[in-house]
């Protein structure tokens, strides 16, 4: 066994200048098969962000157009919400509180909550 270690060991530095040579390339291979996957995934990356900001942009011209609707709805006469209360969901104006309640009044107030 030390005998085989010598001969490996004299192989070595008789050819230290090979051995390291085919060290360096093995790792510059290595290295341009990492760069190239890392290359591959930020393509990948880079067209899925592209199709995630076609989807948003799309998603927000309809949420725009679903919001244009519903304020031409609250402008028609027997509007099933108001438009204040249309500006207060977009946060366009500050809501306005409650009137407090007089003692003895019966009047029920209808409540909307948006989840």
């Amino acid at each position: 066994m030390e005998a085989a270690l010598r001969g490996i060991r004299g192989k070595l530095t008789e050819h230290r200048e090979k051995v390291i040579s085919g060290l360096l390339v093995g790792s510059f291979v290595a290295l341009g098969w990492r760069s190239s996957e890392q290359q591959r995934e930020i393509d990948g990356l880079e067209t899925e962000k592209n199709s995630l900001r076609a989807a948003n942009a799309s998603m927000s011209a309809a949420m725009w157009a679903w919001r244009e609707e519903l304020f031409s709805l609250a402008a028609a006469p027997s509007a099933p919400i108001s438009t204040a209360r249309l500006r207060c969901i977009y946060g366009e104006e500050e809501p306005v509180p409650p009137a407090p309640k007089q003692p003895g009044s019966d009047a029920e107030e209808e409540s909307v909550s948006i989840a």
